[in-house]
Order: C-alpha cells, then sequence, then structure tokens
C-alpha cells in the first residue's frame, strides 16, 4: 500500500524517468550509458520489485549478445562494455508505465529533441571556438561535453530520429506546441549539418518524406487533397533548389562556381560524383568475413577503416556469434514494425511515425558505424523499437 502511494499515483517516477531519458539521448557530460542502470532501478521499483520484459526470450537474447560481445572483444575497453546496455535499453523500454499511441509517441519525442539538443550544443560550441568564418568553412567538428574533435557522422547521427518524426509532425500532428518544438529544432539542428557538410542526413530527410508521402497517398489512401497538394508544392520546390544549384554551378552562371565551392556540402558532393569508395570497401570487408569469425577488428585493421554497417562492426569486433544474436533480434524488430505498419485500422496515423522510424534505421545502421561512434543512438533505437514491441503485445 505505502509503494503503491509513493510511486504510483503521482508523476514523480514518470518525471524521473523523463527528465534521464533526456540526459540519456544528451549523451550529458558524455556519459548517458551510465544514467541506463538508475533508470532501471527506478522503473523496477515502481513494478513493486517485479521483475516484467515484453519477452524474456528476447531479453535473453540480448543478455547474450552483452556477453558474447564482452567475451570476445575483451581486449577494446570500454567498446566491449556496450552490450550490456542493450538488455537495460530492452528492460526499460518494457517497463515504462503507459503503452498506448499517444504515450509511445511523446517518448519517442522526448528522445528524438534530446539528441537534436545535442548536435545544436555542439554547432554552439563549434561557434564558439572557431567563430563564424570558421563555423562555415571549417571540417574540424567538436563535441560539446568532451571538448574534442569529432567526425561530422558521429555528430549529424544524433538528429536522425527526430528526421524519423517530420512527416508525422508536419501533417499528422495535432498538439500545436509540440510540433513547433520539434520543427524548431530539427530547422536549427539541420541548418548546421548542411552547413557543415552533411549528406546523408539531406538524403534520409528525403527518403522520410517521400516514403511515407507515398504510403500514405497509395496504401492507406488517407491523405487529403489539401495536403496531397501542400506536400507535392513542397518536393518541388526542393527538387527546384537543387536543380538550380546544379545548373548554377555546373555552368558557372553569374560566377557562382568558385562561391559554391566554398561551402562543405558542395565539396562533399562533388567528391561524390568523382567517386565515393565506401561501397568497394564494403564489398572487402565481407570477402574478409570468412578468415575472421571471432572478431578482435582484424578486418578493419586490414583495410583501415571500418565497415560503415552496424552488423558487419559487431562481427568486427566480436565475430559470428554476438553477430547471429543481434540478426536474430534485429529481424524480430524488422517484424515487429511491418505488424504495426500493416495495421492501420488499429494504430491509425501512428502507422506513419512507425514507418519513418523503420527507414531511419533501416538507412543509418547500414550506413554508418554507429556501435562504435554513436552507441547512444544504438540504445535510443532499441528503446524505441522495444516501446513498439509494447504496443504489439498489449
Amino acid at each position: 500500500m505505502i509503494m503503491d502511494k509513493i510511486w504510483s499515483e503521482n508523476k514523480f517516477v514518470d518525471l524521473s524517468v523523463n527528465c534521464l531519458l533526456f540526459l540519456v539521448g544528451v549523451n550529458f557530460m558524455h556519459y548517458g550509458q551510465l544514467f541506463l542502470p538508475l533508470i532501471c532501478l527506478i522503473l523496477f521499483i515502481d513494478n513493486k520489485l517485479q521483475f516484467r520484459v515484453n519477452s524474456p526470450i528476447v531479453f535473453v537474447i540480448l543478455c547474450l549478445f552483452g556477453v558474447s560481445f564482452y567475451g570476445f572483444s575483451y581486449q577494446l575497453g570500454f567498446y566491449s562494455v556496450m552490450g550490456f546496455t542493450l538488455p537495460m535499453a530492452y528492460y526499460i523500454g518494457s517497463n515504462l508505465r503507459k503503452k498506448d499511441t499517444e504515450s509511445v509517441r511523446k517518448v519517442i519525442y522526448l528522445l528524438a529533441l534530446s539528441m537534436a539538443t545535442h548536435v545544436i550544443l555542439n554547432s554552439v560550441y563549434e561557434l564558439i571556438v572557431h567563430e563564424l568564418n570558421g563555423f562555415l568553412y571549417s571540417s574540424s567538428h567538436y563535441d560539446i561535453w568532451t571538448r574534442q574533435k569529432k567526425t561530422s557522422t558521429m555528430i549529424a547521427i544524433d538528429l536522425d530520429i527526430l528526421i524519423a518524426c517530420l512527416y508525422f509532425l508536419l501533417v499528422h500532428e495535432k498538439d500545436r506546441r509540440a510540433k513547433a518544438i520539434c520543427i524548431s529544432f530539427f530547422v536549427l539542428g539541420m541548418s548546421y549539418l548542411i552547413i557543415i557538410g552533411r549528406r546523408t542526413q539531406t538524403i534520409l530527410l528525403m527518403m522520410v518524406l517521400l516514403g511515407s508521402f507515398l504510403y500514405e497517398s497509395l496504401y492507406l489512401k488517407t491523405i487529403n487533397k489539401k495536403q496531397s497538394r501542400t506536400f507535392i508544392w513542397i518536393i518541388a520546390a526542393v527538387l527546384a533548389i537543387f536543380l538550380a544549384g546544379f545548373l548554377f554551378y555546373f555552368f558557372d552562371l553569374f560566377g557562382m562556381q568558385l562561391i559554391m565551392e566554398e561551402f562543405r556540402i558542395v565539396q562533399k558532393l562533388k567528391e561524390s560524383l568523382i567517386g565515393d569508395q565506401r561501397f568497394e570497401a564494403l564489398f572487402q570487408f565481407i570477402s574478409l568475413m570468412p578468415g575472421y569469425l571471432f572478431g578482435g577488428q582484424k578486418i578493419s585493421g586490414i583495410l583501415e577503416l571500418e565497415a560503415h554497417n552496424f552488423w558487419l562492426d559487431v562481427y568486427d569486433f566480436a565475430g559470428i556469434v554476438p553477430l547471429i544474436l543481434i540478426s536474430i533480434y534485429s529481424i524480430y524488430c524488422l517484424m515487429i514494425m511491418i505488424k504495426i505498419i500493416r495495421n492501420d485500422k488499429t494504430y491509425g496515423p501512428f502507422v506513419l511515425l512507425t514507418l519513418g522510424v523503420l527507414i531511419c534505421l533501416f538507412v543509418q545502421l547500414n550506413l554508418e558505424p554507429a556501435m562504435t561512434g554513436a552507441s547512444v543512438f544504438v540504445i535510443v533505437s532499441l528503446i524505441i523499437c522495444t516501446l513498439l514491441e509494447g504496443l504489439v503485445h498489449e
């Protein structure tokens, strides 16, 4: 009775967990993962000291992943411990108290905003370090917590969850305050990423918007003519801007080529046209896999680069056992998301938010070294996947 009165009849648990989740997403002081055990403890007490997860089998798979990842990559220090954060993330996602689409949506927004806040804080710190001219043209970027240089890839990935929410926010979100806050954070973060030359987030944004629009228009058929016309005009305007930029650059209209080449994103797009060796390196990585079944970063050592793929990086670090375990979980998550996306009669417009998350995770986990450089992104993604699983279980 006392436990019920203290924990379950007020908002203390929700407020505490939300604050701690925000600190995880923003990777506060570069130790965001350390808040996970505290969140787990609060939720365990809230459950009256009873252990509960969505699926015990899935939890065991993630625990075995953590043990095998640690066992086979013991020489890699900090990264070897990361495997144990995934079962904690699963426990947290399983025990957030309300399991309806509105509550899940709010938690996704919270996590998206917290990670976007990290991007914005990094941009402010870089502006202070380099001043305006350096902010525009420098290729050196910094993490605000460590004050150390960080690649643009690892900075930019923190905006991806917010990008995944954008179509739902623009078309279906009815809470004007939530919409205004999220879109404002997106504009600030995306502006910085464009300035520092990030291509992937621009492509991801187009994929989420276009993919969600086509799915709603052609399959769900729930979008009205006004929304459809507005969205088509937005896409047309964006394409027109890209086409105009290409023409001004290619034909050097009004001497714009020299001016545009000063911008980092134009330099990187030019590099892509000359030749991106990422896919060639990926095929080389795969060809070397049979010879190194037990990890140890042997393949990345030979090629002198990472695979830029979540599952292949797991294999490179710790070998085939954790790869099999995390692949089983990945397939399970995919099935959960597809079940939600196809069941629009039950979940309504929420399926489009799930579709955005699916596109985001599929693209980024296949293109970026998330396991080695963006562990918070992996943790947040797993919490979101577990929340979606909870909806299906309910």
